[in-house]
């Protein structure tokens, strides 16, 4: 019994630790994050996968195939205008770098 609790808590372990070293690579894009009440900035990073595929959410297509050209193109930084939305939707500094 004590040996089937150790095996569960190891395996918890590794999922967590796992997650944390799998979110750590999908981030980025630098950003800088101001925060209205105190005026401290916090600094951290724009996942550029993440914004590009937001935008599927307000835009529209003909097809997939369009959609999926436009996110590579966004990807590569063909529409900065789609991150400069992403950055004032999330209330980002204007000064945060790309």
């Amino acid at each position: 019994m004590k040996k089937n609790v150790t095996i569960i808590v190891l395996i918890v372990a590794v999922l967590v630790l796992g997650y944390f070293l799998y979110m750590e690579k999908t981030s980025s894009v630098p950003a800088e994050i101001s925060d209205t009440n105190n005026n401290k900035v916090i600094s951290g990073k724009l996942n550029i996968d993440t914004v590009c595929q937001d935008a599927l959410a307000y835009m529209t297509f003909q097809d997939g195939t369009t959609a999926d050209k436009f996110v590579a193109d966004c990807k590569e930084g063909k529409y900065p205008e789609v991150i400069e939305k992403y950055k004032a939707d999330m209330n980002l500094d204007t000064g945060a770098s790309i």
